[in-house]
């Protein structure tokens, strides 16, 4: 009963993660590669503070062609810093599904996590009948 209850948890925790990587996914396929240019920064206040004062947080500020127009948004998926002012970088854009930047180290290992969580859920299953 355990060993079920362990199965089912490990299809659910690798279904959670598989959901969550087709999501990222999704804008790469439904996007548009492009290059955008970072153009400047936004800086956001944040709602905590940090020793009682202010603390912020700044997105880059992406513009590049889509379509024949010229767009310009913020890329609140990532952070930003002055460095990344006036570089290029490749991105995918959907009007749907907004920015992406492309399949990272990250999302490969949460894929791999998953497929794992996935597998061995299914052959426990299995097994015990």
């Amino acid at each position: 009963m355990i060993i079920r209850i362990f199965a089912v948890a490990l299809i659910l925790i690798g279904g959670f993660l598989a959901y969550g990587i087709i999501g990222s996914l999704s804008r790469i396929f439904q996007g548009e590669k492009t290059v955008a240019l970072v153009v400047g920064l936004d800086r956001i206040e944040n709602k905590y503070k940090k020793f009682d004062k202010p603390s912020y947080t700044t997105y880059p500020i992406l513009r590049f062609n889509y379509k024949n127009r010229t767009v310009q948004l913020t890329d609140k998926n990532n952070s930003g810093t002055e460095k990344e002012i006036n570089n290029k970088i490749n991105i995918y854009y959907s009007e749907k599904y907004g920015i992406s930047r492309g399949f990272t180290a990250f999302q490969l290992v949460l894929s791999i996590i998953s497929l794992t969580f996935l597998f061995f859920g299914i052959v426990i299953l299995l097994k015990q009948k």
